[in-house]
């Protein structure tokens, strides 16, 4: 019993952490997880879902159901993480200003409220195991927006370090490779067999992912993927920010009361949204929408505190976003057209996907591919987490999103006719010219990746003296988001992180000595980094003549 491990999956959502929170499994029960349903402040009530809100109240720190939704909460920290989210979606959470006020980073506040729910998940697992549970290995199993920056998945991986899990015992997974791993194995009986593709749409609270899945063999499952991941921000809590923009555009942002905006913002978000369409006769129901304090106007239907809202109006609001969501599926089915595949069926997962107007919307579009919803729809990312976690990798192939590089010094007799000698450099220990920041492309866009084939990018400098102070070197992993990368750095090309790579504990009699023709000794030191890029993270190593020197830092 002392070798069992148990693997906890960690889904920390928008606006609920993943509608499951967390889920841990033995890890030789991979096919039972279980869902913790009880939190602190909830009482006797149970729930697979915990409010990812915080507040800093008289100096407590306050965490899901033990914040009230009229306090001042910090909220919807996983869209803040990631610096190139909406900027509609970001104000609407009011969430900057409150960070500044309480002197915290995202990454800070995030960290403690990781840290809550691995301290209480452990209060649950000595509970059902007693002590014996300090004895089992544990691994965590965090899940990431596929359309994320390497940036924002970082961050991800920082807080969960500054929450008290160990690096090494944290696993990255995007949450619609997480989706599919659950799908295929939760939606039995299907028609899915081996060579059939597969397009996964997990629409959460802030973004929809999709990726599109060749399934290679069903049992064992091996996937591949065949079309470049596509997304966007049009989750369900954008529909929250058209709600608001509603209410403020109908009775007017000045006459409504900060705690009658948010009563009427939870109405929405607990009984309008999340219960929308699954009557047939949707478009005739009629919801009133509490708006206390708020005065009386006959001509929108508002009378003693209530707003008069039918299926129509809820309707407007929900077919932009729905919209968004066709057009992303109809491109990743015409990128499988464009790789000569056909897709057989869109799984459709996530909190915005357990929707039954998204569901129905989408099944009268794509009328020639299967629409299914899995079980527990809330929770196919979560359980698809724990199932990574226990079983691994299960996707042979992946296909880049973008280019991936490093900048070199090229010698400039190779390159007369590319460069004029104008951007030229002279090395007066080498006696040679070169041109710099030539981009070397390791990952092109659109290439097949696969984490048992790593990438070696080889470095190498030219030295005048061999001090141990002067071998930590610091390299940039460049990134390019355009269809076509260019020969030189340029304003399309950004810096993904710096990589230091420390060769100061190398024997000095390794690196090759030479001498110039004016009798200058220098050294050459020729190193190589191995880059391995998983299903939401990447990982480098420093090899040194052949010999390995262990995970090198990157700073982002």
């Amino acid at each position: 019993m002392g070798h069992t491990r148990i693997v906890i999956g960690l889904d920390f959502g928008t606006t609920y952490s993943g509608r499951i929170s967390v889920a841990w499994a033995l890890g030789h029960c991979p096919d039972k997880p279980e869902v913790i349903t009880s939190w602190p402040g909830q009482g006797n009530r149970t729930s697979p879902k915990v409010p990812s809100r915080v507040s800093y109240s008289d100096g407590k720190f306050l965490w899901g159901y033990q914040t009230t939704i009229f306090g001042e909460n910090i909220r919807g920290l996983k869209i803040l993480l990631d610096e190139s989210q909406d900027p509609r979606v970001v104000s609407a959470l009011s969430t900057m200003d409150l960070l500044t006020k309480n002197r915290k980073t995202a990454i800070e506040v995030t960290g403690s409220y990781l840290k809550q729910l691995v301290e209480h998940s452990s209060k649950i697992l000595h509970r059902r195991f007693g002590q014996i549970v300090n004895q089992m290995d544990r691994s965590y199993v965090l899940t990431v927006p596929a359309v994320w920056s390497d940036k924002a998945k970082h961050a991800t991986m920082t807080a969960a370090v500054t929450a008290g899990i160990a690096a090494n015992e944290i696993t990255l997974v995007s949450e619609p490779e997480a989706a599919a791993l659950y799908c295929l194995k939760a939606i039995q009986p299907n028609s899915i067999r081996n060579g059939d593709v597969v397009v996964v749409c997990d629409a959460g609270g802030g973004t929809v992912d999709l990726i599109s899945y060749c399934v290679k063999t069903v049992s064992p499952l091996r996937l591949e993927e065949v079309a470049e991941g596509s997304g966007g921000i049009c989750g369900s809590m954008v529909l929250d920010v058209c709600f608001s923009e509603f209410l403020d555009d109908l009775i007017g942002k000045k006459n409504i009361p900060i705690m009658a905006k948010e009563m009427a913002l939870r109405f929405w978000q607990e009984d309008i949204k999340l219960n929308f369409a699954t009557d047939p006769d949707y478009e005739d129901e009629i919801h009133f929408v509490p708006v206390p304090g708020v005065k009386d106007n006959r001509q929108v239907s508002l009378k003693d505190g209530f707003l008069k809202l039918n299926g129509s109006q809820i309707k407007n609001l929900f077919d932009p976003v729905v919209q968004k969501v066709q057009n992303l599926i109809r491109g990743q089915i015409r990128s499988c057209e464009d790789s000569k595949k056909a897709v057989k069926a869109v799984f459709l997962v996530g909190g915005f996907g357990s929707s039954e107007y998204l569901f129905h919307r989408i099944k009268n579009v794509f009328t020639r591919i299967t629409v299914m919803q899995p079980p527990n729809s809330w929770s196919a990312v979560m359980l698809g987490a724990v199932q990574h976690g226990i079983e691994g990798n299960q996707v042979a192939k992946r296909i880049a999103r973008h280019h991936y590089g490093v900048t070199f010094r090229s010698r400039y007799g190779a390159d007369l006719a590319r460069y004029p000698p104008a951007i030229r450099e002279w090395c007066d220990l080498e006696e040679r010219w070169y041109v710099p920041k030539v981009m070397a492309w390791y990952i092109k866009k659109g290439d097949e990746i696969a984490e048992n084939k790593p990438i070696r990018l080889p470095f190498n400098r030219s030295l005048a003296d061999i001090d141990r102070s002067k071998l930590i070197f610091h390299d940039e992993l460049l990134v390019c988001h355009k269809s076509e990368s260019p020969r030189r750095r340029d304003e399309t090309v950004f810096e993904v992180c710096t990589l230091e790579s420390d060769l100061s504990a190398v024997p000095t009699y390794l690196f090759e000595a030479k001498t110039n023709s004016r009798g200058t000794k220098y050294y050459r030191v020729n190193y190589v980094l191995i880059m391995t890029p998983r299903s939401a993270s990447i990982t480098f190593e420093l090899e040194f003549n052949g010999t390995s020197y262990g995970l090198i830092q990157s700073k982002y």
